[in-house]
């Protein structure tokens, strides 16, 4: 195996959130400022912690931010989560390789338990670091670190799939290889910036990254 391991990012890379999380910011700040929120001053938080996008946002009402966002976004949370085309049947074929797989995010996991199980994608996952798991968030190191430590697997022996750069820059850091997906609502070029190892123009790609071609094939 090229890889013994992989880490997965979950909104933007396996869950396609970006409706969810731009009304709720939307909601948010019609409610808080009476003003639009233009997604493109969202896409930039993609990656980050709610709380440090509030900080940002509107530091003035960080906690009431965070509370009127959490209420739409939970009460919505369903209707406006996909997945995208050929994530399951990929994540289903790694998880038959016996590849041990971890998520590694910047939501709570106990939210993003809810997300993979509403896909039906849960059992892939043996680890799942969320934003309450760690003291540190990305960029930082920590939560990859605490997934590989959970995995029980060497640094250089894995690889880290994300949408955004600080999922690149956190993995990179802590010595894993890297692979940024191209279904990315994040600028591509800000991600290119940060050099990833690999580039996945579409879920199956990393079915051949990672040895298995042959299964693509009936």
């Amino acid at each position: 195996m090229k890889f013994h391991g992989l880490l997965f990012d979950l909104d933007g890379t396996i869950l396609d959130t970006t409706n969810l999380i731009l009304q709720s910011f939307q909601h948010t700040f019609h409610i808080h400022y009476n003003r639009q929120i233009a997604p493109q001053e969202v896409h930039r938080f993609f990656g980050k912690t709610l709380r440090a996008a509030m900080e940002a946002l509107g530091p003035d009402k960080v906690e009431e931010l965070i509370a009127t966002y959490r209420e739409f976004n939970l009460a919505h949370h369903d209707e406006l989560t996909s997945t995208f085309a050929g994530m399951h049947e990929t994540l289903q074929k790694l998880h038959e390789a016996d590849f041990p797989m971890a998520i590694v995010t910047s939501k709570a996991s106990e939210t993003a338990l809810r997300g993979l199980k509403l896909f039906h994608m849960d059992h892939f996952f043996s680890v799942i670091i969320g934003v309450n798991e760690c003291s540190k968030h990305k960029p930082d190191t920590e939560p990859v670190r605490k997934a590989l430590e959970q995995l029980q697997l060497p640094a250089s022996a894995c690889l880290m799939i994300g949408d955004s750069p600080f999922d690149i820059i956190s993995a990179r850091e802590a010595g894993a290889k890297t692979a940024a997906v191209r279904w990315t609502h994040v600028s591509w070029q800000e991600l290119l910036t940060e050099n990833p190892t690999y580039i996945l123009e579409k879920p199956q790609d990393l079915l051949s990254l990672c040895g298995l071609r042959s299964l693509n094939k009936k």
